[in-house]
């Protein structure tokens, strides 16, 4: 474990990259936040060192752009609005991303009770995250 967290942002990101396939990045963000609490509950710390930027019933993560850009092992697809496609990010480093058992287990658990969540239910329940606050 690494001073207040169990794992850094981008790893966890391509962890859940490689679970979830190529994701749009309010998804994963998403899941990222919904994780957080999780950790903080079960294991008195954050899961990830990621700054969240709270806005009215939105929030981003401030520098998760650069780092996927900076990152060859994650790459990002342009979607196409006028035909309703949104773009993602997807993990193409090859083997699973590796990150500790307990972070691991807290987004497995994410991902399997609110990744098939519409976005909207899913940013309700992330917006209540206590790393918001």
């Amino acid at each position: 474990m690494r001073g207040g967290h169990l794992v850094s942002g981008v790893e966890a990101l391509k962890y859940i990259l490689w679970r979830m396939g190529c994701t749009h990045p309010f998804r994963a963000s998403r899941i990222l936040a919904i994780a957080e609490d999780i950790s903080l509950e079960r294991y008195g710390r954050r899961l990830t060192d990621l700054k969240y930027v709270k806005g009215p019933g939105v929030f981003f993560i401030e520098g998760l752009k650069e780092a996927v850009e900076g990152d060859p092992s994650l790459r990002k697809r342009e979607g196409d609005p006028k035909r309703g496609v949104k773009g993602c990010i997807e993990y193409v480093g090859g083997d699973p991303p590796s990150i500790p058992e307990e972070a691991r287990r807290v987004l497995d658990e994410v991902i399997e009770r609110y990744g098939g969540l519409p976005d909207m239910e899913l940013n309700a329940i992330a917006m209540k995250s206590r790393v918001l606050s």
